[in-house]
């Protein structure tokens, strides 16, 4: 008996202690809001300025560097977007006129005027130039790109990169022949040339004039078949001519040891023997050939993690990667690309889709037309080797199809112990007519919980309905959208 009324005090005792803690914790809730009252109170009293005018003045330049670099070449945006950037505040004005990494970018063009020229030269200070001469189109302007030329030949010790691009290829090779020929350019790193119609290599190119260089890329009406021995390049992109020696390219590019990315555009004729170059650092390796066999067969690159290629006219890959079985075991990413990309260009055969598999069995990201879709995914499926794939990109899907052969694969690969694919479709192939949204819709019900689709600039044709305020029928309106990027990501089933 004695016990039960102990129990009972006891309980008596906690709920009044428990009354006591609730009525001090709405006390302590109370206080709280005031004070938070009281600084919402005084924050709007100080009038602090917004976020964005909170940020360092680095971080700030940083920003507007990312903004005005990011932007594609014809929106000249180290003109333009600069301007209006520096329209929105004083502090973005004050900003953008004294970091000098923002003026690092001079664009010798008819749409830059000396004065803007000569503005970049001075506020960029001693930082590294990176020029581009471009949009060029006829010789009357030689008075005025010579002008603009001379404002900047007198800093050419801070040239770090140099572009001649979209210019007429006349007045693309008196650039290069007149202007910059025999230049010197110590801190020159990278040196892009489109356009300018080349028989000798040009001397500023040399390591005794630009030692520094680690990227060269000669694109157009390129006839130099020889790279002289001594400068660092890392980086080399050419365009061969009908006329140009493979042979003697490839073998003037073996000092170079540090090379690690190597693209080879055109025709180009007499390639070296099988397995005699050898590029043990190269980890790049681009063939846009009219054959790439013979360049392929003759170079030995045991490193190498992307491959991109192009199938010769009329012949299947199996004629390309058929003679060199276990040679690409350390390729992670592989391009084939169809020259032709047209709906009626020859699709690949089963046959050629295996030898590609068994040429690469440790693919894991996989790039192909889309007209060889079958030949890989339906029926025997020789994509079924690549286990370590990660993801899978198509270029030239007809809008409007959709592909069941990579539909039933992918259900079929569904099971747990493989990893969701990421498949991409772009350079959509549009026949007459962009077909409405529902194609995407069709698409996305066939394909949902079997991978993570992303659809890159697809064209669709919007239906709009609206109900105006004075009629009640509704109106339809039809029309054509830009291109829209779409990426589906959901939790996949399996």
């Amino acid at each position: 008996m004695n016990e039960l009324v102990a129990a009972r005090a006891e309980r008596a005792r906690l709920n009044e202690r428990e009354q006591k803690l609730l009525e001090e914790l709405g006390k302590v809730r109370v206080a709280a809001q005031v004070q938070r009252n009281r600084i919402d109170d005084l924050f709007k009293q100080q009038k602090f300025p917004p976020p964005i005018n909170r940020l360092p003045s680095t971080a700030l330049c940083d920003i507007i560097y990312r903004v005005i670099c990011d932007a594609p070449p014809e929106a000249d945006s180290h003109r333009r977007t600069k301007r209006q950037l520096a329209s929105v505040s004083r502090r973005w004005r004050y900003t953008i006129l004294n970091f000098a990494n923002l003026w690092t970018t001079i664009v010798l063009s008819p749409s830059w005027p000396a004065s803007l020229v000569m503005a970049h030269v001075d506020r960029s200070g001693e930082c590294p130039l990176d020029i581009i001469i471009s949009n060029w189109s006829s010789i009357s302007h030689l008075p005025s790109l010579r002008d603009h030329f001379g404002l900047v030949l007198t800093c050419g010790y801070r040239w770090r990169s140099l572009v001649i691009r979209e210019n007429d290829d006349e007045f693309a090779t008196h650039i290069v022949k007149s202007f910059i020929w025999n230049m010197r350019f110590p801190a020159l790193k990278r040196a892009e040339i489109s356009g300018a119609v080349i028989s000798d290599f040009p001397p500023f190119l040399t390591s005794k004039y630009a030692s520094a260089l680690e990227r060269l890329v000669l694109l157009g009406e390129n006839r130099t078949d020889q790279v002289p021995a001594g400068t660092s390049l890392k980086v080399v992109h050419f365009h061969l001519a009908d006329d140009v020696s493979g042979s003697r390219l490839l073998s003037s590019l073996l000092p170079f040891w540090q090379l690690k990315e190597l693209v080879l555009r055109g025709s180009g004729y007499k390639w070296p023997k099988p397995k005699t170059i050898h590029f043990p650092a190269l980890a790049s390796l681009t063939l846009s050939l009219f054959d790439p066999t013979p360049a392929l067969v003759a170079m030995v690159v045991p490193n190498l993690n992307y491959l991109g290629c192009s199938r010769p006219t009329s012949l299947g890959w199996a004629h390309v990667f058929g003679s060199r079985p276990n040679v690409f075991a350390s390729v992670r990413h592989l391009c084939l690309d169809d020259p032709t990309n047209t709906s009626s260009s020859l699709p690949t055969g089963v046959s050629s889709a295996r030898v590609v598999c068994r040429a690469f069995p440790s693919v894991r990201h996989v790039e192909l037309p889309a007209n060889d879709i079958p030949a890989f995914f339906d029926n025997e499926a020789p994509a079924t080797r690549w286990s370590d794939l990660e993801g899978l990109t198509f270029k030239g899907l007809t809008v409007g199809t959709i592909p069941y052969a990579l539909v039933r694969w992918l259900e079929k690969r569904r099971p747990r112990q493989h990893a969701p694919l990421h498949v991409t479709f772009s350079d959509f192939r549009v026949l007459e007519s962009a077909p409405d949204a529902l194609w995407l819709t069709s698409l996305y019900k066939s394909i949902r919980g079997c991978c993570a689709l992303e659809l890159r600039d697809v064209p669709l044709t919007t239906t709009v309905k609206a109900l105006p305020s004075s009629q009640k029928g509704v109106m339809d309106s039809s029309g054509n959208c830009g291109p829209v990027r779409v990426f589906i990501d959901e939790e996949f089933e399996g």
